[in-house]
């Protein structure tokens, strides 16, 4: 089977984040699928290079082959997102059909990571080229775009109902979605990737103190401001009690100032990026994960440093709600309640036993969310939607 994917978020080389797609790739490939990969990008003057998000984005090469997959970083004229978030897939096209070899044609199906802009270049493709498209929903269209309302909403809503299959990676995700959009073809198929994550090294960062670790982009809803308060009542308490931040984001600097108004700038350390192998590692010293984030579609975060044994906090009704059961293989808490995540931190805190006992429950989940099992189900999709469309033929 051959299979065009389209995914704005592909890793390129130099940069490992937003593995998550090009592992279910290598996941598919492995199981026989002929796959190539669009990854549109946005054009970024040098002259903002500055920035370190920008100067990667800019980095990209046009084309690149990673694990025998070929991929192609197409640059395309973004305007502001407020303004015109519903064209980007629109305009984005317009540039992806100028790649020499989307006229001949030869795949089965697309595949797009998300509704806009990936599922509107799919849904173009898909009218070019005579194929159907399947779009994978990983929260932000459920989250965001489809509560905004208006243009982005309709847009979104169009794509999906143009699909032949819709997947989400969490039933949380599914319930939300049938809350605003009446579908007949979502599937539930959760990622994969924690179980084939090795145990790591843990850090040599701030030994014989109790580490509390946060990870993820520095935007709102990832819970950072409810942590850092949560330690700021917690301090009196654990004189050895430290955090790590690890992420960028437009939040770096309303954290840095909450930090300092809560006194905690000697136990709180921003530590930007990490690439994944130090992730892991940091994850393997922490003796806590805490990220009470929401909305969260899925929690991939969450379940790596299960797979380190470390004992995770997330959010009830939530992408990890699915996988963590409270108490027993990680905790739940309420999004933005600090007395609720301040008594579990305090509980985990003050007894490692337990949380030791939690943190390996955890890791026995995590152990079962392969990518192999992911990429066979998405086989599954796949056969089905390409046997419906020539049915229909």
């Amino acid at each position: 089977m051959n299979v065009l994917v389209v995914s704005h978020l592909y890793p390129y080389p130099g940069v490992n984040q937003h593995l998550f797609v090009h592992d279910q790739c290598r996941a598919l490939r492995r199981l026989g699928v002929r796959l190539r990969v669009i990854s549109p990008t946005p054009y970024t003057p040098r002259v903002l290079w500055f920035d370190p998000r920008l100067r990667r984005r800019g980095g990209k090469p046009l084309y690149a082959v990673r694990d025998g997959i070929p991929t192609d970083y197409p640059r395309f004229l973004q305007p502001p997102r407020r303004i015109l978030f519903h064209r980007l897939g629109d305009l984005a096209y317009r540039r992806v059909r100028r790649l020499p070899w989307i006229a001949k044609g030869g795949c089965d199906l697309i595949h797009a990571h998300q509704a806009l802009p990936d599922g509107a270049i799919a849904a173009h493709l898909s009218r070019d080229l005579g194929v159907p498209y399947v779009v994978t929903l990983h929260g932000v269209d459920v989250n965001r775009s489809l509560p905004r309302g208006g243009a982005v909403a309709a847009r979104t809503a169009a794509v999906l109902r143009g699909a032949a299959a819709v997947v989400v990676v969490s039933d949380t995700l599914a319930r939300t979605l049938t809350g605003y959009l009446s579908l007949d073809t979502v599937r539930v198929v959760e990622n994969g990737g924690p179980a084939d994550i090795p145990p790591a090294e843990p850090a040599d960062y701030l030994p014989g103190r109790r580490l509390v670790l946060c990870a993820g982009r520095l935007v709102p809803g990832k819970g950072f401001e409810q942590v850092l308060q949560a330690l700021a009542r917690l301090q009196g308490d654990h004189d050895d009690l430290h955090c790590v931040i690890a992420g960028e984001g437009a939040l770096c600097r309303h954290l840095t100032a909450l930090t300092t108004e809560l006194s905690l700038d000697a136990r709180v350390h921003f530590v930007g990026h990490l690439e994944q192998g130090d992730l892991l590692a940091m994850m393997a010293r922490a003796d806590v994960f805490a990220l009470p984030s929401a909305p969260e579609g899925f929690g991939l975060v969450h379940l790596e440093a299960m797979t380190q044994g470390t004992p995770v906090i997330a959010c009830l009704d939530q992408g990890p709600a699915d996988f963590i059961e409270d108490g027993v293989s990680g905790y739940l808490v309420p999004y933005g309640d600090v007395d609720a995540l301040t008594g579990v931190l305090s509980s985990a805190l003050a007894d490692p036993a337990a949380a030791s006992v939690v943190g390996e429950a955890g890791r026995s989940v995590a152990a079962s969310f392969t990518w192999e099992r992911n990429a066979r189900c998405m086989l599954d999709i796949y056969a089905e939607v390409v046997a419906g469309s020539a049915r229909k033929d």
